[in-house]
């Protein structure tokens, strides 16, 4: 597992992840082992994200804290890749990327950025419509 490209707007980040599997002899069936897949961040002041394979719980209400789902992946039986939504932007530190798939015998994994990268490209983002008003 590698995330592989971030991309940063005003208020997230799309996370991009890819997997990788060694051939195994028989069929693999990536749904039975979907369960088994962890996939979450650490923010520098403490807080967390944990992945939702489900999509975005409640689109009408801003969400109480951090979130972390999936919108979009798909690939065959060795490699596949996944677009993961999070929000809101992290606090300056630190920001790690926390991945275990046990199923393939991946245990828990870590990763960091410092994420004033992100907040730095954040700042230089272009708004594509304006914020509403009344």
């Amino acid at each position: 597992m590698a995330v592989t490209g971030l991309s940063a707007f005003s208020a997230g980040i799309e996370i991009f992840l890819t997997g990788r599997i060694r051939p195994q002899p028989g069929p693999l069936d990536l749904a039975g082992y979907r369960h088994s897949f962890r996939f979450g961040l650490q923010f520098s002041d403490g807080g967390r994200a944990v992945g939702n394979l489900g999509g975005r719980p409640d689109r009408d209400r801003e969400p109480g804290g951090p979130v972390l789902y999936s919108t979009a992946g798909g690939g065959g039986p060795h490699s596949f890749i996944s677009r993961w939504w999070t929000w809101p932007l992290p606090h300056a530190g630190q920001l790690e990327f926390v991945c275990e798939w046990s199923a393939f015998g991946m245990a828990e994994s870590r990763g960091g950025i410092d994420a004033q990268l992100i907040l730095d490209a954040a700042q230089r983002s272009i708004r594509l419509w304006p914020a509403n008003k009344g």
